[in-house]
């Protein structure tokens, strides 16, 4: 019997469908802009950069000094700024360098520094105010803090002269304004003679020492009292009963005057008594 040849089977063949990150050509057209994009950037800031960064370019030719100013001259940031050799241009400034470097001058109390595009630096500067001299080397604030100036720059000469130990500075000024208000306090707006403080003292034993001058009240309003400066009058407190010294000096200053001749000038009043006071009277001499 003759066998039925059966045809093979077909076979199965799976096709597996490949996965692409793109499903369009338009997705991989805007990966590429994407990418074209962000190289670009890249390269436009990094040109930025580097052309900024050249001594060729963006260079800060401007320097605009700002604040209230009293003895800080232009030519004096200007050196300061110079002394660093710092780049000249926009980008290469270090703000926070060229404020410490001006704050080196010493009667700059702050300092603040900005750039402003293109070219320009802005330094803001706030000084130091005078108020008296101390130990004829330097000068003090109304905070009490110690400053230098060159001395062709400080126009008051009225200033008064404080003395005493290193980091006294502060209790010195503090008592030269409370005797100098207290003496205020007990002047008699009759009298043509005034009192003025014009130096406090004091030494590592905390006794105290002042120089008064007296003083002619005028009839211009503007001048106000005329001082003679030889007549200074050296008075010694010396460091109990401070208040009650000073009290005590101008209390009796009329009678010490009437005293003094017209060849005499008074040169030393020691108040370190419970009753009274000790003067020292100098002569005179007319050339």
């Amino acid at each position: 019997m003759k066998k039925v040849r059966q045809a093979a089977p077909k076979k199965v063949i799976n096709k597996k469908k490949r996965r692409w990150l793109f499903q369009s050509t338009e997705q991989i057209v805007g990966f590429f802009f994407f990418l074209f994009v962000i190289a670009t950037t890249v390269w436009v800031v990094d040109s930025l950069v580097r052309w900024l960064d050249n001594p060729e370019q963006a260079v800060l030719s401007q320097l605009t000094i700002t604040g209230d100013r009293q003895f800080t001259r232009d030519q004096d940031i200007r050196e300061a700024i110079l002394s660093l050799g710092l780049p000249d241009t926009f980008v290469g400034q270090d703000v926070d360098v060229i404020q410490q470097e001006v704050l080196r001058l010493p009667w700059i109390k702050q300092v603040s520094v900005r750039k402003q595009w293109p070219d320009k630096l802005i330094v803001n500067i706030l000084e130091y105010h005078p108020i008296a001299h101390w130990n004829d080397a330097f000068l003090l604030d109304e905070q009490g803090t110690v400053f230098s100036l060159p001395p062709d720059r400080l126009s008051q000469q009225d200033l008064p002269l404080l003395y005493g130990p290193e980091n006294k500075e502060p209790s010195v000024l503090e008592m030269y304004q409370h005797f100098s208000t207290l003496m205020a306090q007990m002047r008699n707006d009759q009298d043509q003679v005034k009192l003025v403080m014009t130096s406090i003292s004091v030494n590592e034993r905390y006794s105290w020492s002042a120089k008064i001058k007296p003083c002619i009240k005028t009839t211009n309003k503007e001048q106000g009292l005329l001082c003679m400066d030889n007549q200074n009058i050296d008075i010694i407190i010396g460091r109990k009963k401070l208040d009650d010294r000073l009290k005590r000096f101008m209390m009796i200053y009329p009678e010490i005057q009437a005293q003094t001749t017209a060849d005499e000038r008074i040169h030393i009043v020691d108040l370190r008594y419970d009753n009274g006071a000790a003067v020292e009277r100098s002569t005179v001499i007319n050339k």
